[in-house]
């Protein structure tokens, strides 16, 4: 008896941790979204979009106040370069105006130089007719002796007060010059912040268009209710699927999975790079659905990544999500479900025709792949790459630069 109530007592302990266990919640419910929660991401991505737009301005009003201050120093630099070149010119007609004098003195009083002998002197005043031009010879003879040598004197001085204020123009030129470059080096730093600002707005306002993309659907065309989870509301549960097909019927992988190195637009870039890149399809082929499943976003005409396309998958009971990006247009819509054999968009990418993606080299379909179903969020894309897994994983592809011309053959 006590042996069955010992074995009783393991067996109902066996049981509690089994009941326990299962009626844990899961990852799933986690994952559960409803409308209202939708529309508050859409307030809270409008709030972000405000507050860059606020920033924005704030910056543009600070680069023109630089770049005011920058030119109102180069036109002071231009002032004193213009006033450095007239005090040149004067002390060149001051120097020129002592040899004049001096000429023009001699002619007067034929003794005269500024060296002039002692003899010399006393000839022309012992020359004098009578005392009185006596006395008067010996007057002239001072006060232009006298006022030669206060002129040359003035002029002299004038030259060094010219020559120090040269040295005190060029030493403000050059402070001038070394704030002009502090002002350059802020305005750049205000350029790279406003690029920065003008790429989280631009972002933001792509993220709000999407949003208010679901809202809309899962609102006014699937009816569904605020509370309601927006994975079981209007079309259901997705398709089920047993294998992921190529997205592209032909080309080769031009970029793999991983780290790698490459030049945009003149310039070297090193990243990790999260997906694949399918090359050699040509700018405009069909792009499809890698595996059955459901269009749960659509981002249109991003910065970074032009059109992109995400689809929910069920494949082999396993979840995944999966991201199209560089299309040249995009012909499904959010909640549509698709097929392998659905055209969901063609290949773009070309920097030349779709101008607004700025960061494709050419023309190619950028797939990625994350595990589970990503929720719908602010920051899908930064949650979608967080789950990131190597697409070879669970799509057949050849090794990087080797051609394909179907969608199913084995490599």
């Amino acid at each position: 008896m006590k042996k069955f109530l010992k074995k009783s007592k393991y067996l109902l302990i066996i049981l509690i941790l089994l009941v326990v266990n299962f009626s844990m919640p899961t990852k799933e419910v986690a994952e559960a979204k409803t409308l209202r929660d939708l529309k508050a991401e859409l307030n809270a991505a409008k709030k972000k979009y405000e507050e860059s737009q606020d920033d924005k301005k704030l910056t543009e009003e600070q680069i023109s106040k630089k770049n005011e201050e920058i030119n109102a120093i180069s036109r002071e630099i231009e002032d004193i370069r213009e006033e450095i070149q007239n005090l040149n010119l004067e002390i060149e007609t001051l120097e020129k105006e002592i040899v004049e004098k001096g000429e023009e003195i001699k002619k007067i009083i034929n003794y005269y130089q500024l060296s002039s002998s002692e003899s010399a002197y006393l000839e022309y005043i012992f020359e004098a007719a009578d005392f009185t031009d006596f006395i008067y010879r010996m007057a002239v003879s001072e006060q232009l002796s006298s006022y030669n040598d206060r002129l040359i004197d003035e002029y002299n001085q004038t030259i060094k007060e010219n020559e120090q204020k040269k040295k005190d123009l060029d030493a403000k030129t050059i402070s001038l010059g070394e704030k002009q470059i502090t002002l350059q080096k802020d305005l750049n730093s205000l350029g790279s912040r406003l690029s920065d600002i003008t790429d989280i707005s631009i972002s933001a306002e792509k993220e709000i268009e999407s949003l208010e993309e679901l809202v809309n659907t899962y609102e006014n065309e699937l009816k569904c209710d605020l509370d309601e989870d927006i994975n079981n509301c209007g079309n259901g549960q997705l398709p089920p699927g047993t294998a992921f097909y190529r997205p592209v019927v032909s080309g080769y992988i031009s970029s793999d999975f991983g780290p790698r190195t490459y030049y945009l637009k003149g310039k070297k870039v090193s990243d990790f790079h999260y997906g694949v890149d399918f090359g050699g399809a040509g700018h405009g082929a069909p792009v499809y659905a890698a595996a059955n499943g459901k269009v749960v976003f659509i981002t249109r005409k991003s910065n970074c990544g032009g059109n992109m396309v995400y689809i929910q998958h069920t494949v082999n009971g396993q979840k995944y999500t999966t991201g199209y990006f560089h299309l040249a247009k995009i012909n499904v819509n959010l909640n549509d479900i698709v097929t392998t054999n659905t055209v969901i968009g063609a290949v773009g990418g070309d920097p030349n025709i779709e101008t607004w993606d700025g960061c494709s080299t050419g023309s190619h379909l950028h797939f990625q792949v994350a595990t589970g179903h990503i929720p719908y969020q602010v920051g899908f894309y930064t949650a979608f790459t967080a789950n990131y897994i190597n697409p070879r994983t669970v799509l057949n592809i050849p090794k990087e630069g080797v051609r394909f011309s179907d969608r199913t053959t084995k490599y």
